[in-house]
């Protein structure tokens, strides 16, 4: 099993892993992760990608003090088979090597229910600010809570 960040020669594959994702927002994050402002991770096994997540360093407008985790994704065939929480487990240590000592990210958690339960699973705790509306995915308002660990 290998964790790494993605290339250009990945966005078949992580299309194909999320087929909502397109070649404007894939390429941005490259770019991105070129500056440094983000690594766009990918766990991958004997060369079949599972999952990627984007570890964004500057945080976001709620928590921009420390990193944000955002758009953690698996592959349908394979949730539940501890993918996302190894991705997570290296974001942690990525942070924890740049110095930094908590970490976050946000979710919906009435609508993402498998997520929200994951994230509690390995320590984050909510915020206990009020929601948010995170975006608008097909008509659809996205309401999150923050959430943070101590790492």
């Amino acid at each position: 099993m290998l964790i790494r960040n993605i290339n250009q020669d990945d966005f078949e594959v992580v299309k194909k892993i999320k087929p909502i994702i397109d070649l404007e927002t894939f390429t941005n994050r490259l770019e991105r992760q070129t500056k440094g402002d983000v690594d766009f991770l990918v766990l991958e096994d004997n060369g079949d990608l599972k999952c990627f997540v984007l570890l964004k360093w500057k945080g976001k407008d709620t928590h921009p003090e420390y990193p944000d985790i955002e758009d953690l994704y698996t592959k349908e065939s394979e949730r539940g088979k501890g993918h996302g929480s190894k991705l997570i487990a290296e974001c942690e240590k990525k942070a924890r090597e740049k110095g930094f000592n908590k970490i976050g990210l946000a979710v919906n958690p009435d609508e993402n229910c498998p997520a929200h339960k994951l994230y509690t699973k390995l320590g984050f705790k909510n915020t206990n600010e009020k929601p948010y509306i995170d975006g608008i995915y097909n008509g659809v308002e996205d309401w999150c809570i923050d959430m943070e660990k101590s790492i």
